[in-house]
């Protein structure tokens, strides 16, 4: 592409600093003529897109292939030449939910179809602890009550909200499903920073803050989320559950072959604390999990 004239002038038209040469030493920005062709406006546009572009595949084809290599290249400063770590996760993540939602829905659509599966306990609403039938009838119980003996607070809410599941003949494994489904967004970005403060508490003999971990924990999501696409992907079209198990295998092999790379330490050191780090993983995922539908049935 044909480089732009410089301006004769040697301030920043956007910070007014100083610009010994092409470039302002402090925000970055070309110091040349202010109106360009539409040629050289297309050209930047062009060149901005290949060059992001670029930088994408660089950065899934290290993040898919070199487990923990973005982490280290982004701990030494190496950091150009990716994609920034919170964009690819945010680039990453849309892709899968935006997927996932989708399959969801048509699962839905079409009585069931074999994709997406939650594998939750298939509940009835007299199972979960509703007594009414209706809302009305709750309503109407509780008001023949004496204050001391009525529901308050969360207890009320879960309460009238089971009774309208009851009315409405709603199933509790779909209701429990839908909950899980549209929630999962909102409680993987909780369970992110949990899951590094778990990495930092497993390495606090390392001289490395929170947010070396967190750099970590983003590209650790980032492949948990690729892999389980394609393992969605085959299980769709194939309706097996064999892709999806192998996906999640495939996560915790991934997870130890990062640990060893990145925080340069052996193979049974890394194993272990893989094992460990699942653990807490899952057990923290299932807490919020729980308090997200109590929360989601108070308030609904």
């Amino acid at each position: 592409m044909k480089s732009q004239h410089l301006r004769s002038e040697k301030n920043c038209l956007n910070c007014n600093t100083e610009v010994p040469e092409r470039y302002c030493p402090h925000c970055g920005q070309e110091n040349t003529v202010q109106h360009e062709s539409f040629g050289h406006l297309v050209g930047h546009v062009v060149a901005d897109i290949v060059h992001y572009d670029s930088r994408l595949l660089t950065s899934l084809k290290y993040l898919t292939i070199r487990p923990g290599f973005l982490t280290k290249e982004y701990w030494t400063g190496r950091r150009v030449r990716y994609v920034n770590p919170i964009r690819l996760y945010i680039f990453i993540s849309f892709v899968f939910f935006l997927f996932f939602l989708t399959l969801a829905n048509s699962q839905r659509g079409h009585n069931a179809k074999p994709g997406i599966q939650t594998d939750l306990a298939d509940v009835e609403m007299g199972d979960i602890g509703s007594d009414y039938k209706s809302v009305a009838e709750y309503d109407s119980v509780q008001a023949s009550l004496p204050a001391d003996k009525r529901y308050t607070g969360l207890e009320a809410g879960i309460e009238r909200r089971l009774a309208k599941m009851r009315e409405n003949k709603q199933s509790g494994k779909q209701v429990v499903k839908d909950m899980f489904v549209h929630n999962l967004p909102k409680i993987m970005f909780v369970l992110m920073p949990l899951f590094a403060l778990l990495v930092k508490w497993s390495h606090r003999k390392r001289h490395l803050v929170y947010t070396d971990h967190a750099i970590f924990t983003i590209h650790i999501h980032s492949f948990l989320f690729i892999i389980l696409f394609v393992g969605l992907l085959i299980r769709y079209f194939v309706h097996d559950d064999l892709p999806l198990d192998l996906a999640y295998w495939g996560a915790f092999l991934y997870l130890v072959l990062a640990l060893k790379n990145a925080y340069q330490q052996p193979w049974w050191k890394s194993a272990v604390k893989a094992m460990l780090l699942c653990c807490g993983y899952f057990t923290i995922a299932v807490i919020i999990f729980v308090f997200t539908i109590l929360g989601v049935l108070a308030v609904y």
